[in-house]
């Protein structure tokens, strides 16, 4: 059971960073039942979900696979001063671990893969850009790893007055990101 929520194996994204919830992820499924674990988000945390996902999987336990995505919308009570309901977005991703596959010894092994293809969005999940990192990027005009992944590194880092080798790196963690 999470300690996050009442339910068992379910965690509630909301506005921490992604490796918060990364940690969250890895803890659930460090029991030997843990066939499953839940992520809900609503409104803007549902990109930092996606991300959490993203980065355990890429990370930390490539043998997870997302089981099903489940999206909606909620009517949420009008906020104070407010006179209207309003509809916020949700979604619920089902992280499944798969068993390890034993190679038979001159045959391959399929890697399983997601039926969707997600790529993170947040600038944090590239190693090495922190919240003050993602706000620089933010104020040139990158505001996705997908962005981050086209810039010409040079142009960037005078825009930035970074390094063009850390810059570099970051475009092509960008770039890798996108291709997994």
């Amino acid at each position: 059971m999470n300690s996050l929520s009442s339910e068992p194996n379910v965690i509630y994204v909301g506005r921490k960073p992604p490796m918060n919830y990364v940690l969250g992820i890895i803890t659930s499924f460090s029991g030997s039942n843990t066939k499953e674990v839940t992520l809900k988000a609503r409104g803007q945390a549902i990109t930092t979900a996606i991300d959490a996902v993203e980065i355990t999987r890429r990370r930390f336990m490539k043998e997870l696979n997302i089981g099903k995505i489940t999206i909606g919308t909620e009517e949420m009570p009008p906020r104070e001063g407010e006179g209207r309901t309003r509809m916020v977005s949700t979604i619920e991703i089902t992280l499944t671990r798969v068993p390890p596959v034993k190679k038979e010894v001159g045959k391959e092994s399929e890697k399983t893969e997601s039926a969707i293809p997600i790529h993170p969005t947040e600038l944090t999940s590239i190693e090495e850009i922190g919240v003050n990192g993602a706000e620089k990027l933010k104020s040139c005009g990158v505001r996705s790893v997908q962005d981050l992944a086209s810039f010409d590194p040079k142009e960037l880092s005078e825009k930035l007055q970074v390094s063009e080798k850390v810059v570099s790196k970051w475009v092509n963690e960008a770039k890798n990101a996108l291709k997994e």
